[in-house]
């Protein structure tokens, strides 16, 4: 049996040696190699990033990133397909982990602002609540159930985070959160309450 390639396999290695042998210079550091390598390869790395981002900020970021990854797996280019067809599969693995990894840092960004803009929310109906109690606050904590009241001293009085106090009450972090909430809610009616029925602080003058 003849084992002698047929013409058309002949052809179809032969059709990608140049790439082949570009992307072996480019491995072993070859900096002409690199430059035509990039060169070439940039339109491809263009397409696909701006064909998945929409910011030209975002899509600019992606390519550069993507080339450089091109440029660190040349060494993994084999010369059974063209050039550009490789590279497309790299640009868009790369340009997705990228755009995937901006929307992480952007979803906590806004978590954190979130979370921010709570506190300050938390800290002025503090402040406009409880600021003159018609009683004793204790008076008022004693009537949270006793997860609430523990909660909601770990957290204002005592200043523990909310992880600190899931970790001192062996509680998970949503429970701790709605406890904080509940109590503090609580707090506020209770506090309203009073003010509405005309109990008066131990601090207010008499008339």
């Amino acid at each position: 049996m003849d084992d002698t390639p047929d013409g058309s396999e002949q052809a179809v290695g032969s059709a990608h040696t140049e790439d082949l042998d570009l992307a072996r210079s480019v491995a072993r550091g070859d900096k002409r190699a690199c430059e035509d390598f990039a060169r070439r390869l940039l339109p491809t790395v263009r397409r696909v990033s701006r064909g998945l981002l929409r910011g030209s900020d975002d899509a600019n970021d992606a390519a550069q990133i993507s080339l450089m990854d091109l440029l660190r797996s040349a060494s993994n280019y084999t010369g059974r397909g063209p050039l550009e067809a490789w590279a497309q599969r790299i640009a868009t693995r790369s340009s997705m982990r990228w755009m995937n990894k901006q929307r992480r840092v952007r979803e906590r960004a806004l978590a954190q602002a979130h979370e921010t803009d709570a506190q300050d929310r938390r800290a002025v109906l503090r402040t406009e609540t409880l600021d003159r109690l018609p009683r004793p606050l204790d008076e008022y904590l004693d009537q949270l159930t006793d997860v609430q009241r523990a909660a909601v001293l770990l957290r204002f009085a005592l200043g523990h985070t909310i992880p600190e106090i899931a970790a001192i009450t062996d509680a998970p972090i949503p429970t701790v959160k709605s406890r904080i909430q509940k109590g503090h809610q609580e707090l506020r009616r209770l506090v309203r309450r009073d003010l509405n029925l005309g109990v008066r602080s131990a601090d207010d003058p008499e008339d």
